[in-house]
């Protein structure tokens, strides 16, 4: 009786077991088939189609094909490229209501490939390790995109890793007009040829153009950049910007208050007034002449180092600014984590008008410190205590980076004196909510601190152009890119162990009081807190690595004690 009853019961938990596999495999190809979409846990939805591309491939109202150019048989890593790519192309066709074909093709024979040259896609070799010995394969990976007669074409696709954002910036592209963003021209600060030409290669979806304020701004541009300037404006140009934001335009204002110069052939910095606040005051913030220092912040080589090597040391005038969890929701820094703001200056906030909402978005940290003196302040990398006898008394958190939103003031309500004022008219008020952004920096935008690359390639500084690219976005009211942008922003570096930095100074320290006992025990000490600092990260992968699948069996332990318990305690 007992034994029928068991093999009874075996028999339906096989069934039971059949069923639910059945219904999975059922479930998994169905989903395939008809592209229901995949659930992303990511923080940034990196493998899901994010809001604004689904919303550009949905507004679509005319056909476009999509033809991907993939190689059977290539050698890894590139043997999954084409299920990801399928993958991310499906979800396009999904959401566009049938306007988006998606055809895969296999170059495997001549007519095939002479039709990838002729759309551009290149033949590419690849190296593939084999059974002891290396060959090459030559292979194609790239796809094409037409519509109406257009096409844009990606020649090689080297990963998926930032694909989505090339796709829809190619379709924004094609099916979109133009924003006009003016950039102010003059002054000595760059022009869209040397300067910002990197920034300008990476917005194909905008027109950048050159503004002088001499003359009446077009009220019609999405937004006007007032970059890294380092003259005086005069009051006619400030009216004229002031004319500009009162008819509604988008204003951004990127550093002014330091000028980076090289005289001598070391660099320095030299705090200037542009004028600008004459503007920003009246709004409710003002950009300091001054150069902010703090010790979050970036490391640079130095030469005489202990034992005459070449080592890192803090460089306090670029700060890293990290950013809290409200701030990265906003739409000019969206999930960015954190940014280098090179010789930047402070942002006090001014009283703010009513109904006009200001918005600190970045500060330093607690151990920042503004540089106010005049004339030329050497920037070489220097020992932590020279920099230190540049701290003033005054000490951080201070503004970098502020926002203001809202119907703003004429700044120059009050009369005027200067030659050229009568004639310019604007209204007491902007005639809608304007957006104004302030950097204390120049140096997001500027090719100076930018990796060169070559035209065509700027996909691979998206991570570096984030904060510029989101910036521009937010002013001219345009975010279908911004969060797809965000899922390539590179997640930020570990910070070094203060144990390495204390031993590294240290060493610099005894190296230049010509200790070498202090040099070699400094330098010990760092060897072994490295070691101490790679062993923590070896335990957190192996913790990674097997952690979770421990749990998992405790579990599975657990469940499986305590069904036999509950069996023990059943009466027939």
């Amino acid at each position: 009786m007992a034994e029928n009853k068991r093999t009874k019961a075996a028999g339906e938990s096989l069934l039971f077991l059949g069923v639910v596999v059945a219904i999975l495999v059922v479930a998994n190809v169905f989903v395939a088939k008809f592209n229901f979409g995949r659930l992303d846990m990511t923080e940034t939805g990196r493998f899901s189609l994010a809001q604004g591309s689904q919303r550009l491939a949905g507004n679509l109202e005319d056909r476009m094909e999509i033809v991907a150019y993939f190689s059977e048989n290539l050698p890894p890593p590139f043997n999954s490229t084409e299920r990801e790519v399928r993958d991310l192309l499906d979800e396009y066709a999904a959401v566009s209501r049938g306007n988006i074909q998606i055809t895969f093709i296999n170059p495997d024979d001549e007519e095939k490939q002479e039709a990838a040259d002729r759309d551009g896609v290149r033949r590419v070799a690849h190296q593939k390790v084999e059974n002891d010995a290396v060959s090459v394969v030559e292979g194609y990976r790239g796809l094409v995109i037409k519509h109406l007669g257009e096409t844009k074409v990606i020649p090689v696709i080297q990963d998926t890793a930032g694909l989505e954002y090339t796709i829809t910036m190619a379709i924004k592209e094609m099916v979109g007009e133009k924003s006009r963003v003016g950039v102010l021209t003059g002054h000595e600060g760059p022009t869209l040829e040397k300067g910002v030409s990197i920034l300008r290669r990476a917005l194909p979806t905008y027109e950048l153009v050159e503004v002088s304020a001499d003359a009446e701004i077009d009220s019609e541009l999405a937004a006007l950049l007032v970059v890294g300037l380092e003259t005086e404006l005069s009051e006619t140009e400030l009216q004229r910007i002031n004319q500009y934001v009162m008819a509604g335009g988008s204003l951004g204002i990127f550093g002014g208050g330091a000028k980076l110069s090289l005289e001598g052939g070391e660099p320095g910095v030299e705090t200037i007034d542009t004028k600008i606040n004459t503007l920003l005051a009246p709004w409710g913030v003002s950009l300091g002449s001054d150069l902010v220092a703090d010790w979050q912040c970036d490391r640079l080589p130095m030469n005489g180092g202990p034992m005459g090597m070449r080592i890192a040391v803090p460089y306090p005038p670029i700060p890293i600014v990290t950013f809290d969890e409200a701030q990265r929701e906003h739409n000019a820094l969206f999930k960015i984590n954190q940014i280098r703001t090179a010789f930047s200056s402070s942002i006090d906030l001014t009283s703010a008008p009513e109904g006009v909402n200001v918005t600190v978005l970045g500060r330093t940290t607690d151990n920042s410190w503004r540089i106010t003196r005049e004339g030329n302040i050497p920037l070489r990398p220097r020992p932590p205590q020279e920099w230190q006898s540049l701290q003033t008394s005054d000490s951080g958190p201070f503004p970098v980076i502020a926002a203001i939103e809202g119907t703003l003031p004429n700044a120059f309500n009050a009369a005027s004196s200067g030659e050229g004022a009568a004639e310019i008219n604007a209204p007491n008020q902007s005639v809608a909510p304007v957006r104004v952004l302030v950097f204390g920096t120049s140096s997001i935008m500027r090719d100076e601190f930018l990796p060169q690359v070559p035209a065509g390639a700027e996909e691979q500084v998206v991570p570096l152009l984030a904060p510029a690219l989101n910036a521009i976005d937010w002013l001219a009211a345009e975010s279908d890119l911004i969060e797809i942008r965000a899922k390539n922003v590179e997640d930020p570096a570990l910070e070094v162990p203060s144990a390495v930095t204390v031993a590294t100074e240290a060493a610099i320290a005894a190296s230049e009081q010509g200790d070498e006992t202090g040099v070699n025990d400094a330098i010990e000490q760092r060897k072994d807190a490295l070691e101490a600092w790679e062993g923590k990260k070896r335990s957190y992968r192996w913790l990674n690595t097997l952690g979770i699948p421990v749990l998992f069996g405790i579990f599975g332990i657990i469940r499986w004690r305590m069904r036999l318990a509950r069996k023990g305690t059943v009466k027939l």
